[in-house]
């Protein structure tokens, strides 16, 4: 019952312009600071230090290879916000990558209630601090984002007519902040940073090589505290057998006593068969600065993550930077 993913499928990326570390958002008319911490704002003039850190992005998406599966469902979908609630300087990519039954319209599902609640969310809070003239709160926009992974959670369950008890889908997501980035992640799928890193060469020259950072980590079974989780609430953590009793594959969430539902990541939206035992879609938000080096993200499903390392995905990206 678990998501199998055979090829790289999904991939979204964007490319950030060299910013300093000052956080910034700007409507047309007028610019406005987020900060970690609450202060006054200071009239600040156009300057070329608070250009816009997005400066394109692209994306594409094939169904995964499976030899018996030859009329497999792409069950992938993505969601492009540039500009966020007409915010030219913020910005909302996510990804999320649907399994099950019923994979593709929970992840379509997913994609178009997150879209309007966080336009709604992040659109009322920085409208609100540019009306009081304040700071927006790093909290605040955490706070909002959370909000919204929730009311998208509410949606499925209560309002959108889908069968959820072996269906779900995963979703990354990050939110641009002038050069400030928040990640929100449900599942196993991952947002990846392109930075430049100099280091010393043959002869102490200096050289220069792309490494790829993930902003979030993957909800997977056997991290220590979900599978606790999900032992606490009477589910337990294992991989298939072979005949010979020997683990296959990734770690997978069953009840305890019935072998399913067999889903390969501890967090979700829709699964409720695994929600029964733990599994939920409460997200896990990171946030951090972009710096001059930082030159690209992408996000992608499991389908590419589990065949390429992050290194490797932002030196094949790379190419097509410029």
């Amino acid at each position: 019952m678990g998501n199998y993913h055979q090829q790289p499928k999904k991939q979204l990326s964007t490319k950030a312009g060299s910013n300093p570390s000052h956080n910034v958002r700007a409507s047309i008319s007028k610019e406005v600071t987020t900060s970690s911490n609450p202060q006054t704002v200071q009239p600040r003039q156009t300057s070329k230090k608070f250009d816009n850190c997005v400066t394109k992005f692209a994306f594409a998406t094939k169904t995964g290879y499976s030899p018996k599966n030859p009329n497999k469902v792409n069950q992938d979908s993505f969601l492009v916000l540039p500009h966020l609630g007409e915010y030219r300087r913020t910005h909302f990519f996510a990804v999320a990558d649907g399994h099950g039954v019923n994979g593709k319209p929970v992840s379509e599902y997913v994609k178009t209630v997150l879209a309007k609640e966080v336009e709604h969310s992040i659109k009322y809070t920085f409208d609100q601090a540019k009306i009081n003239q304040r700071v927006v709160d790093s909290t605040e926009v955490k706070e909002q984002l959370e909000k919204s992974f929730g009311r998208v959670t509410e949606g499925l369950i209560s309002q959108s007519g889908i069968n959820l008890r072996f269906s779900g889908s995963t979703c990354v997501s990050v939110l641009i902040v002038g050069n400030k980035v928040f990640c929100a992640n449900v599942g196993d799928s991952r947002a990846t940073l392109a930075r430049r890193k100099e280091f010393a060469g043959p002869n102490g020259v200096t050289q220069y090589k792309i490494i790829g950072i993930p902003l979030n980590r993957d909800h997977k079974a056997d991290e220590p505290d979900e599978q606790a989780r999900i032992l606490q609430n009477g589910g337990r953590v294992a991989a298939y057998r072979d005949m010979q009793g020997n683990p296959l594959g990734p770690a997978r969430v069953w009840h305890l006593n019935e072998d399913i539902p067999g889903l390969a990541m501890s967090r979700s939206f829709g699964d409720q068969a695994a929600s029964e035992v733990g599994v939920n879609s409460n997200p896990e938000i990171t946030e951090m600065n972009l710096v001059e080096a930082d030159k690209f993200l992408i996000l992608a499903s499991d389908g590419v993550w589990e065949f390429i390392s992050n290194d490797q995905a932002v030196n094949i990206v790379m190419p097509h930077y410029q």
